[in-house]
C-alpha cells in the first residue's frame, strides 16, 4: 500500500447477509481509485439462481425480472477476479464484502483473493470521532457525497469511493505525535487497515523536518490538543444602541429570512421581555408558557434573554438532555450571533464525570488491557483531542455502560486538581467553570441544576432562569431526590478501596508506592480509617435492621416485604444513631482530606510512577468516588433535619426470608415545591419555565403544585399551534373487544395488543412506535409477536429485550420501516420527525403504579388532605403524559400519521372523557372496531401519496 497503489472499492448486493445459509449476490459494483483520483467503474446485476426475500427487493430496488436477464456469478467470475487481483480492496465494512465475495469466488472453483483489504467505516470512526452515525448515506451526507441510491451497488461503491479519498486525507493531517500514538496503541481493525495509518506514518519519517504544527493546535505534556479561546476577564458589553425588537417587523430585520418571528413566538419573545425589563415599573412574576412543537420555543426565549443577559446577570438555561444543551450552543445561539448587534457569549455546564481528566488519560494511554475496544476508543480519543475545546465525552457518543475505559478517565471533580499538574492550565472542567463566571448564557441540564444550585448562588447578583421542558424539571427534581441505598454494599465498597491499597495484594496501588514512604504512610493512615468505618458501618447496619425491620409489621409485595418508615418513628432512629452518624461523618472527611493528600503527592511524583503504576492508582481513585458516593447516599436519608423529615418519605425493603443482605433503605422526596424553592429558586430571579406539555387541563392545579409556584402570582400562557392536526393526523380509540374484567398487564390483554399491533402494521407497514407502561408489558407482548414467527420477518425492537432507550432509538432511525416496542422515556424523551414515526400505538394509558411504595406514601399524603389522589395526582399525570405521548407523532408541519388507542378505558370508564376533553387536541377521532379503524388508517394514507 502506496503512493501508486490502485484501491477497489467494492459494494454487493445480497440476497442475506448469512453466509452460512447459501445467500448469493445479486449485484456487485467496483471504482477503481488511483493516484488520488476515480480512474473506473463497473457494475453488473448477477443472477443469483435463487429466490430473492421480499424486503431485499425494497430494500435495493431489484426486481426479480431484471436478475432473470442478469449473468450468473459463475459468467462473471473470471472478469471480476481479474479486475480485482493486484489491488487493494477497500469496503464499507469489509468483514462483510470481502469474505462474501470471496465466498462465491470459492464456489465457482476460484481460490481466494489474496490481496490487501481496509474497511472506511472504521477509518471513519477513528477520524470523525464526534458523528453519531456512520452509515454510508449519512458520511455522504456529511460530506455532500451526491449518493442518490443507497442500497445499489453502483451508487454506493461511487460514494464510498469519495469517501475514501477523504478519508486518506484526513490521515495525512494528523499530527505526526498523534499518529505515532495511534500505531504504538495498535487498534485492532478489520483486516489490513492499520496499514493505512503505517504508510502515512512511514512517508512521515522519510521527511528530514520536524512537523510544525497548525496554529490551532498545541502539544501539551505529550499529548496534542486543540487551542481554545481565553477567557476573557473584561467581558463585553451591549452597545447603547441594542434595544429589544418588540414588533415582528422589528424582529424579521435582525433574524436570519429562515427564522423569522412567527406570531405565537413573538409573543413569547414580548411576554418574557417585558416580564424583566420591566422590573422598575413591577416587580418579575413567574412566568408559565406552553409553546408547542413548531412554534419554534428555543429561539422564542432565547432571543428576548440575549438582550436581557449579560456577564454580569446571566441567564441559566435548563433543559432536559444534554442533546438539547448541543443543541441550544450549536445551532440556537450561533444563528443569533450571526445576527445580533452585540456578541453572545455561552458555555454548557455539565457534572464533572462528562469531562475527560488528561492526567489519567495520558497515564493509561499505553496501558493494554483485556478489551479490545479499550485500545480503539483510546485511537479515537486522541483524535478527538486535536478537535475539540470543551473535553465532553458526551461529543464521543459512546455508550459508558460498554466501555469500562471511559470510566477510568472521567473526570473527579475539581478538588482533586492539584495546581502541579501537567495539565492543570488545560483541565476543561476547570476552563468550562470558569468561563461560567464571564458568559451570558450558562447551559445545564435539569439534574446538573439540582445538583449544583449552590455553584449560582454565589454569583454576586441573581441570574435569571429558564426552565425548558418544564415537566420533565419537575420529574427529575423528584428523580434525583429518590435514593436506595443497601448498607452492606457500603461495606463491601470500603473492603474494594481496601484492597486497593493494601500490602500482598497484586497490582495495588501499595505496590505503586513502593519506595516512598510518605505516599506509604498516608496509605497506612487511609487503610486504618477505612477500617474504622466499616466497623462503624456494621455496628449502624445492624441496628437499622433492628430498628426497622425485626419485629415490625411489614407489607408484602411480589417479591419482597416492604415497609413505610413513620416521622414520628424516623426522627426516633435518628436520634437514638446520632453518635454513630457523626462519627461517620467525620471519618468520611478525614478519609477525603486522606485521598486528596495522597492524590497531591502523586502528583508531585510524576516521574516515580509507570503508566502501569498509574492504572492502580486510578483503580483506587474509581473505587473510592464509588465508595464515597454510597456512604453519602446512606447518610442523607438518616441524617434528616426536622425539615427534611417532614418533606420525605423513607420505606425499606427486605426479601421474603427477611436476610439482612436484602435490607434496603429508600428515600423520596413528598414536597417538591418546599424543596425547590428554598434551594433553586430562592438563588434566581422568578423563574421562566416553558414546554410543549405543561399543563393536564385548563384549570388543573397539579402543574403548579409540582413546580412549588403559586398560580395566582404567576403570569401563565398556552400559545396555539400553527400545525393543521385536521389535516395531519388521525385518532382512533379502539372499542373494548371483550366483555371480560379488563387488567392491562394480563397475558389476555397483552395477547390482543400483540395481535392488533400487527394487523395496523401488515395493514400499513410504517415506522411504528408503540408505547406501554412497564418493561414487563413489552416483554409478554414481544413473546406474544415471536410465538407466530412475526418477529422473525419483520423488524421489532423491544425495550429491555433488544436493548437500552438510547440503542433502540438509533436503531429505529437506520432501519425503515420498524416497529418499536418502548415504555418510560419513549414517551416524552424521543423524537422522530417525518417518516421516522407515521404510526403511533399506545397500548397502556400511563398511570402509575398506586402499589410503589413512593407512589402510596404520596396518595397517604393528599388523602389526609382530604383529596382523592386519583383525581388529584394520577389522573392529571397521566393525561400530561398522555398529551406528550401523542407529541411524538407530529414534529413538523409536514408530519403526518396516525394514532391507535388500544387500551379501551378512554371509552369505557368515566374518567375516560376527562383525559380525552383535557388533551386539548384538535386531531379528528374515531371510535370504532380495529378493523373499521384499519380500514380508514389505509384511506388515510392513500390520500397523502
Amino acid at each position: 500500500m502506496n503512493s501508486k497503489t490502485t484501491y477497489a472499492v467494492v459494494d454487493i448486493e445480497t440476497t442475506g447477509t448469512d453466509m452460512s445459509v447459501d445467500n448469493r449476490i445479486i449485484q456487485f459494483s467496483c471504482t477503481l481509485v488511483a493516484h488520488g483520483k476515480i480512474v473506473e467503474t463497473y457494475v453488473s446485476d448477477i443472477n443469483p439462481q435463487r429466490e430473492v426475500p421480499e424486503r431485499i427487493i425494497q430494500l435495493t430496488g431489484i426486481t426479480p425480472e431484471r436478475l432473470k436477464k442478469a449473468p450468473t456469478f459463475d459468467q462473471v467470475s473470471s472478469k471480476l477476479y481479474k479486475l480485482l487481483s493486484g489491488t487493494v480492496f477497500v469496503a464499507h465494512n469489509v468483514n462483510f464484502d470481502f469474505p462474501f465475495l470471496n465466498g462465491e469466488f470459492q464456489r465457482v472453483g476460484y481460490p481466494e483473493l489474496d490481496i490487501e483489504a481496509i474497511d472506511t467505516v472504521t477509518l471513519s470512526q477513528i477520524l470523525l470521532p464526534t458523528l453519531s452515525s456512520y452509515r454510508l448515506q449519512d458520511l455522504s451526507a456529511y460530506f455532500n457525497i451526491i449518493h442518490n441510491h443507497p442500497h445499489t451497488a453502483d451508487s454506493d461503491a461511487l460514494a464510498t469511493a469519495k469517501l475514501l479519498l477523504i478519508l486518506l486525507r484526513q490521515v495525512k493531517m494528523l499530527p505526526r505525535r498523534t499518529l505515532e500514538q495511534i500505531i504504538q496503541i495498535n487498534p485492532s481493525l478489520p483486516l489490513d487497515t492499520m496499514k493505512v495509518f503505517i504508510q502515512v506514518n512511514d512517508e512521515n519519517r522519510s521527511e528530514s523536518l520536524a512537523e510544525k504544527l497548525p496554529d490551532q493546535l498545541k502539544l501539551s505534556a505529550g499529548l496534542v490538543l486543540r487551542k481554545r479561546e481565553p477567557i476573557l476577564n473584561e467581558p463585553q458589553s451591549k452597545t447603547a444602541e441594542a434595544k429589544f425588537p418588540k414588533t415582528r417587523t422589528a424582529k424579521s430585520k435582525i433574524l436570519p429570512p429562515h427564522l423569522e418571528s412567527r406570531i405565537e413566538q413573538n409573543k413569547m419573545m414580548n411576554m418574557i421581555y417585558n416580564n424583566y425589563a420591566s422590573d422598575g415599573h413591577h416587580p418579575a412574576k413567574p412566568l408559565v408558557i406552553e409553546a408547542p412543537t413548531g412554534i419554534g420555543k428555543s429561539l422564542g426565549y432565547s432571543l428576548p434573554f440575549s438582550y436581557l443577559a449579560s456577564a454580569q446577570k446571566p441567564v441559566v438555561i435548563s433543559t432536559a438532555t444534554t442533546y438539547l444543551q448541543f443543541q441550544l450552543q450549536n445551532q440556537t445561539l450561533p444563528l443569533l450571533n450571526q445576527s445580533l448587534p452585540f456578541k453572545i457569549n455561552s458555555v454548557i455546564l455539565k457534572g464533572a464525570s462528562h469531562y475527560i481528566d488528561l492526567n489519567k488519560f495520558r497515564h493509561l494511554l499505553f496501558v493494554a488491557d483485556s478489551s479490545v475496544q479499550t485500545a480503539f476508543i483510546k485511537a479515537q480519543i486522541l483524535v478527538w483531542l486535536t478537535m475539540t475545546t470543551t473535553g465532553d465525552l458526551d461529543e464521543l457518543h459512546l455508550n459508558v455502560e460498554q466501555t469500562p475505559f471511559v470510566w477510568t478517565i472521567q473526570h473527579s471533580g475539581v478538588k482533586w486538581l492539584d495546581a502541579n499538574s501537567p495539565f492543570y492550565d488545560e483541565d476543561f472542567l476547570r476552563y468550562n467553570l470558569k468561563k461560567a463566571q464571564n458568559a451570558d448564557f450558562i447551559i445545564v441540564n435539569h439534574s446538573y441544576l439540582l445538583k449544583n444550585w449552590q455553584f449560582f448562588s454565589d454569583f454576586p447578583v441573581k441570574p435569571y432562569l429558564l426552565i425548558d421542558e418544564t415537566q420533565q424539571f419537575a420529574e427529575t427534581a423528584i428523580r434525583n431526590n429518590q435514593k436506595q441505598i443497601n448498607p452492606l454494599a457500603v461495606m463491601s465498597a470500603v473492603n474494594r478501596v481496601r484492597g486497593d491499597i493494601q500490602e500482598g495484594h497484586h497490582g495495588s496501588a501499595r505496590d505503586a508506592f513502593s519506595g516512598n514512604s510518605v505516599l506509604n504512610n498516608s496509605a497506612d493512615d487511609l487503610d486504618e480509617t477505612l477500617n474504622q468505618i466499616k466497623s462503624l458501618l456494621k455496628q449502624l447496619t445492624h441496628r437499622l435492621y433492628s430498628q426497622m425491620i425485626a419485629n415490625q409489621q411489614l407489607h408484602k409485595n411480589a417479591s419482597f416485604f416492604v415497609r413505610l418508615i413513620p416521622i414520628s418513628d424516623l426522627k426516633a432512629i435518628i436520634n437514638e444513631n446520632r453518635e454513630t452518624i457523626t462519627r461517620l461523618q467525620d471519618k468520611q472527611s478525614e478519609v477525603e482530606d486522606l485521598l486528596i493528600r495522597l492524590n497531591s503527592e502523586i502528583d508531585h511524583s510524576t516521574d516515580a510512577f509507570t503508566n502501569r503504576d498509574y492504572s492502580s492508582i486510578y483503580d483506587l481513585y474509581e473505587d473510592f468516588n464509588e465508595f464515597a458516593e454510597k456512604l453519602t447516599f446512606l447518610l442523607s436519608i438518616i441524617d434528616m433535619d426536622e425539615s427534611a423529615i417532614n418533606q420525605n418519605v423513607v420505606w425499606v425493603t427486605v426479601n421474603h426470608v427477611k436476610d439482612i443482605n436484602s435490607f434496603t433503605i429508600n428515600q423520596g422526596i413528598l414536597k417538591t415545591e418546599d424543596y425547590l424553592n428554598h434551594r433553586i429558586y430562592a438563588s434566581f430571579e422568578p423563574p421562566t419555565f416553558t414546554g410543549a406539555t405543561i399543563f393536564s387541563s385548563r384549570r388543573s392545579q397539579f402543574i403548579f403544585n409540582l413546580l412549588g409556584i403559586d398560580r395566582k402570582a404567576a403570569s401563565v400562557r398556552r400559545l396555539q399551534s400553527d400545525f393543521d392536526p385536521k389535516n395531519q393526523a388521525r385518532i382512533y380509540l379502539i372499542d373494548k373487544q371483550s366483555k371480560e374484567h379488563f387488567i392491562t398487564n394480563s397475558d389476555d390483554y397483552l395477547q390482543q395488543v400483540a395481535q392488533s399491533i400487527k394487523k395496523i402494521y401488515q395493514a400499513s407497514p410504517r415506522q411504528t412506535l408503540v408505547l406501554f407502561n412497564s418493561l414487563k408489558a413489552i416483554e409478554k407482548t414481544h413473546q406474544f409477536l415471536s410465538k407466530d414467527g412475526f418477529t422473525a420477518t419483520h423488524l421489532v425492537l423491544a425495550q429491555g429485550v433488544n436493548g437500552t432507550a438510547a440503542r433502540l432509538s438509533k436503531q429505529f432511525i437506520h432501519s425503515e420501516p420498524a416497529i418499536l416496542l418502548g415504555a418510560n422515556t419513549f414517551w416524552e424523551g424521543v423524537d422522530f420527525p417525518a417518516h421516522l414515526l407515521e404510526n403511533l400505538i399506545i397500548a397502556q394509558l400511563p398511570f402509575d403504579t398506586p402499589e410503589d411504595p413512593y407512589n402510596h406514601a404520596l396518595y397517604s399524603v393528599e388523602r389526609s388532605k382530604g383529596k382523592n389522589p386519583f383525581y388529584s395526582l394520577a389522573l392529571p399525570k397521566a393525561t400530561l403524559r398522555l398529551r406528550q405521548g401523542m407529541g411524538r407523532l407530529l414534529r413538523t408541519k409536514a408530519d403526518y400519521g396516525t394514532i391507535f388507542v388500544l387500551d379501551p378505558r378512554l371509552t369505557t370508564k368515566r374518567y375516560g372523557q376527562t383525559i380525552l376533553t383535557n388533551l386539548k387536541n384538535e386531531i379528528p377521532v374515531m371510535t370504532g372496531q380495529l378493523d373499521d379503524c384499519i380500514n380508514d388508517m389505509v384511506k388515510f394514507f392513500e390520500s397523502r401519496n
